[in-house]
């Protein structure tokens, strides 16, 4: 094995010269294009912006390929072919094949093959680097392989943390990576304990897909749902690194545009805000906005004289509205109908033929812009927006009784009154989603208008992919995105902006991590926006601390109704069976049930302390060691504030709130943790923590961010 370590080393210089290579090209055939001047001509001008878009996400892969470029090496039975593999393709001056893309078809032996199903390969290499240096191979050949994690799994999941994700790409086992490769369209659900891979799994399969299907996913956007904004923090830097960037992260509190809710309700007013019956509670509450009257309507206009519409009238107008009308579209046929009455009574009180097209034309026109009239009819049918119709639901006793009469009972209906000024709540942002549904937009002449640009949008998407299609770069630039570079006037320039501020965008696919954490009311808002039935949907439902969660995948999916594709994952690299023997007692003790683990690694034992809140500083410095990667304190959260400053207060190495990450030792609350990974982890007053949460949720989550050291410490009087 030593031996193969200068061969390899020589293809790893070869790959890095022309990575080196490629990177000094673009940058110059980037620049050159730019220099170049404009012919003025449309289809020029789009061939070189197409030009510019394409070697600009060029350079950009090859930037973020750069660490551990090359990885494996996958040799055929018969030897006629041997690829390297790595995360980007690379070719020789001559054409011949150096380096194979990792989610190219031709890449997926390096990941599923075994001894039982070898897939035509005779042998496999890992090859592990540092600093552009090969520092080990290891060779499989596939005889008497076994379900044990490799040494460079090992090795992957046992280096120090840095602060964010790490990337798995050279370690992806087969079952990892038929979740990875699974097809598109359908719902795949990886289930699994912590540890286990599903959010790296989940995010190297939204790459994979976007490289798969480039055209389609460049154009509908790539949606990711993380827990909390600690959470996209941590993997912002895993898709960029496989040379993917045009994907929206997003929290639950973050999707509905223009909004970011961070703040937590109280578990029982999360559990009623949760439940599927406030879907009922908003449609009452739009469908009281309607107050249509049951008798004759008299109006007196501003030159004295009046005009009247009959209860009959009126209720025709209602009537006449079509059922699937939003709140919204169905105010403009009411209007109409309504001033046509009124209209054709003010004929005939002028002695003119009410029947006339032109004589009501002009009634109709003077009507409509009288103040009474105006005002009238607005209070019958008056315009509101979802956000503001949420925040009068829940601090307005009387509009609250009379949406939730017969659906909520008065206790509950107490629990979800507020000030009027109170700040968003992550589980509000369902519910204006839902009340935007039912209101519908409100843009009296959006619906020409939007025509009018979908018709110009679609000319565009033609010239471009013709221009694509001239210059050879639609493998690295997609035609919407190069629309959008073309247009001086968008607001947004990327698919994930113009996604990221649309609610009814629909997304080619959707990525869902830490889904136990989405109420029944999170996933409604998540079909709206998966149309083309597409989702990756990761989590632990023994995690889940939601009070108003899907008890099953089948449950939380159903407004979705697509073909769910169930995986579940047990082998976890990243804890060791002490940790893992711990947390599963910490959590059964709480009430919980754990889930099933396998643990591929032994580490130090649990260390248990009790310490005075004046030396928990001292203590947490005294044990943490630096060189062997990052550390987390992990606080209850009826304590965080107290715990918090007395840490900070006690050393600058401690780092809270959005910057905790970017500290060599962050302060977090539980339900922040998730997703993460620490190398020492401090669980301060597990017995505090151990009540939160539902069913012991968080001290199980806490307790297994843990990839090296757990202390569980207990706060003592001095």
């Amino acid at each position: 094995m030593e031996g193969a370590v200068p061969e390899e080393q020589a293809h790893l210089d070869t790959c890095y010269a022309l990575l080196d290579d490629l990177e000094n090209s673009l940058d110059a055939r980037i620049q050159a294009t730019i220099a170049a001047p404009a012919t003025g001509t449309g289809q020029d001008d789009l061939e070189r912006e197409a030009l510019i878009g394409g070697l600009v996400q060029q350079r950009r892969a090859a930037r973020a390929a750069r660490d551990r470029l090359c990885f494996g090496r996958i040799t055929s039975a018969d030897d006629a072919e041997d690829h390297y593999v790595g995360r980007i393709g690379l070719r020789s001056t001559d054409g011949e094949r150096v380096l194979l893309d990792w989610r190219a078809p031709n890449a997926a032996p390096f990941y599923q093959a075994t001894s039982a199903q070898p897939l035509g390969l005779r042998r496999r290499r890992r090859i592990l680097s540092r600093d552009q240096q090969v520092t080990h191979v290891e060779d499989e050949d596939f005889i008497g392989l076994s379900a044990a994690a490799s040494p460079a799994a090992l090795e992957a999941m046992q280096a120090p943390r840095a602060g964010r994700m790490a990337d798995i790409v050279s370690t992806i086992a087969a079952d990892q990576d038929a979740i990875i490769r699974s097809p598109l369209g359908q719902l795949t659900v990886v289930e699994g304990g912590p540890g286990t891979g599903k959010t790296v799994v989940a995010l190297h399969r939204a790459a994979w897909l976007l490289y798969t299907h480039r055209e389609r996913l460049a154009r509908d956007g790539v949606l990711v749902i993380g827990p909390s904004p600690t959470f996209l923090h941590y993997i912002d830097q895993v898709l960029p690194s496989l040379g993917e960037t045009d994907v929206v992260l997003l929290t639950p509190g973050q999707l509905y545009p223009g909004i970011d809710a961070r703040t937590q309700d109280d578990p029982q007013v999360a559990a009623i805000k949760g439940d599927l019956r406030m879907t009922r509670v908003i449609a009452q509450a739009v469908r009281n906005r309607i107050q249509v009257p049951d008798q004759d309507l008299l109006i007196t206009l501003e030159d004295g004289s009046r005009v009247t519409a009959t209860a009959r009238q009126l209720t025709q107008a209602r009537n006449g509205v079509p059922r699937s009308a939003s709140f919204h579209a169905g105010r403009e046929p009411f209007l109409v109908a309504v001033l046509r009455a009124l209209a054709a009574d003010r004929a005939r009180a002028r002695k003119e033929d009410p029947s006339d097209p032109d004589i009501r034309a002009d009634h109709v026109a003077d009507l409509a812009v009288d103040a009474n009239v105006r005002r009238t009819l607005n209070l019958m049918w008056l315009p509101i927006a979802p956000a503001h119709l949420v925040r009068r639901l829940l601090s307005e006793p009387e509009l609250l009784a009379a949406a939730a009469r017969g659906i909520l009972e008065p206790a509950e209906q107490s629990a979800l009154l507020r000030e009027v000024d109170a700040p968003w709540t992550v589980d509000d942002v369902p519910l204006i989603d839902e009340a935007a549904e039912r209101l519908g937009p409100w843009d009296p002449g959006a619906q020409a208008r939007n025509a009018r640009e979908r018709a110009e949008r679609n000319r565009e998407l033609a010239h471009a992919q013709q221009a694509l299609a001239d210059t050879g770069m639609g493998a690295w630039i997609d035609a919407a995105g190069l629309v959008d570079r073309m247009s001086s006037q968008a607001v947004a320039c990327t698919v994930a902006e113009r996604a990221a501020q649309d609610r009814e965008w629909v997304f080619g696919h959707i990525v869902v991590d830490e889904a136990q954490e989405l109420s029944r009311m999170a996933w409604q808002v998540l079909a709206r926006r998966a149309g083309r039935k597409s989702m990756t949907v990761v989590g632990d439902l023994q995690q889940g601390r939601h009070p108003a969660s899907a008890r099953d995948w089948s449950q939380a999916l159903a407004p979705v109704n697509g073909v769910i594709d169930l995986h579940q994952l047990t082998i976890t690299y990243r804890i060791t069976r002490q940790v893992a023997q711990e947390a599963s007692r910490l959590l059964i003790e709480a009430g919980g049930q754990a889930p099933l683990l396998h643990p591929v690694r032994d580490g130090d034992p649990v260390v248990h302390a009790r310490i005075p809140l004046g030396e928990l500083a001292t203590y947490v410095l005294g044990t943490w060691t630096e060189h062997e990667g990052r550390a987390a304190v992990i606080v209850p959260d009826r304590s965080r504030q107290l715990l918090q400053d007395v840490l900070c207060s006690g050393s600058d190495r401690f780092g809270q709130g959005e910057r905790a990450l970017d500290a060599p030792i962050a302060i977090l609350g539980a339900n922040d943790t998730k997703g993460l990974e620490f190398d020492q982890v401090y669980v301060v007053d597990p017995d505090l923590i151990a009540t939160q949460g539902r069913r012991g949720s968080d001290i199980y989550v806490a307790a297994t961010r843990a990839t090296k050291v757990l202390y569980l410490v207990h706060l003592i009087e001095a």
